[in-house]
């Protein structure tokens, strides 16, 4: 009983902790979190922004992925998800890497800005390139990777992400229930499960009886709802 209520505990601290961002970012007065390069009226339009306020939000978002990594999630299955569950537990799941994530890539343009000017600054917004716009272009790559990672690193742990956890669902390996994927089994059904997920959009979702979509049955996984015991 008290295993449940702690779960339950859990489980409520981290959907507030994700809604606690966009508080975050609004009384902070963050103008943006991470790093932009576009083109207007042919000219380049560069911007990047972090806040100290965001980045302890993402020292304990980083807190509480570990926690998740290290606890065992349960393995009691109570049937299939909803669609509507499984697209909520990944829209936590972006919002919560792509923020965590961009507010520490952006200190490296951050970082580059403030040696070129000698002043530093939580945001600057320019509409010309420079020379360090090459190096500090990086962090763009390197947060889709990290973003990437951060969905098949607990697959490869037969952990729950953070989405996952608050929706009370997990993603079963073609091989049993307590067994975890490789790592290349786990990009593989990132990928295709980032494709499916889209064309969710689209009402394409193409379920069979146990509930699973049509990229579930390509990698041979279930996604299954799971109880707190």
């Amino acid at each position: 009983m008290r295993s449940t209520v702690a779960v339950r505990i859990l489980r409520l601290a981290s959907l507030v902790l994700v809604g606690l961002i966009f508080v975050v970012m609004h009384y902070s007065g963050t103008r943006e979190v991470g790093e932009s390069t576009e083109l207007v009226n042919g000219r380049v339009a560069v911007s990047a922004g972090s806040s100290p306020a965001v980045l302890l939000w993402s020292a304990a978002a980083i807190a509480l992925f570990i926690l998740l990594m290290v606890r065992r999630p349960g393995s009691i299955v109570e049937g299939a998800p909803t669609i509507l569950r499984r697209v909520l537990a990944f829209v936590i799941d972006c919002v919560f890497s792509l923020c965590a994530v961009s507010s520490i890539s952006a200190l490296l343009p951050l970082w580059l800005e403030a040696a070129r000017t000698g002043h530093f600054a939580w945001y600057f917004q320019r509409n010309y390139a420079v020379s360090t716009d090459r190096l500090a272009a990086i962090s763009l790559p390197l947060t889709v990777a990290l973003m990437i990672l951060y969905f098949t690193f607990p697959l490869t742990q037969g952990r729950q992400s953070v989405g996952c956890f608050v929706t009370g669902i997990r993603v079963m390996p073609p091989f049993g229930n307590d067994g975890s994927f490789t790592f290349r089994a786990a990009a593989v059904r990132t990928v295709y499960a980032l494709i499916g997920l889209f064309l969710l959009m689209t009402l394409d979702w193409d379920r069979d009886e146990q509930g699973r979509t049509w990229y579930d049955r390509k990698t041979g996984c279930t996604v299954v709802l799971v109880s707190d015991r």
